[in-house]
């Protein structure tokens, strides 16, 4: 039971860092850009995409007061999303375990 934690805590802490370090790469390149152009570069839109996808399902994360999460407390959603993605890696990577598992013995 720990060590299933361990794996679910350690893809959650992959993620988490990896959505917090998308979006300050994302607001650093939209900032960069001197003259805004007419349409985002392809490598913004990537950067965009990426994000969607990572506080998925939690997307609605901006929206969110400011108030609600003050300080450092805006973590605190990005965590719990991160915990989600990383319970339903653990999930499918069992499931597709026992499939595999399955076939294995059935042929």
């Amino acid at each position: 039971m720990m060590k299933k934690f361990a794996i679910i805590a350690l893809i959650a802490l992959i993620h988490f860092g990896s959505s917090v370090l998308i979006v300050a790469t994302s607001m650093s390149v939209a900032t960069a850009m001197n003259p805004v152009p007419a349409e985002p570069t392809f490598g913004l839109r990537m950067l965009v995409a990426t994000t969607r996808i990572l506080y998925f399902p939690i997307i609605s994360l901006p929206l969110y007061s400011r108030q609600w999460f003050p300080g450092n407390w805006i973590y605190g959603p990005i965590l719990v999303n991160s915990f989600i993605w990383a319970a339903g890696i653990y999930l499918l990577f069992m499931l597709g375990k026992k499939i595999r598992e399955k076939n294995r013995n059935g042929k």
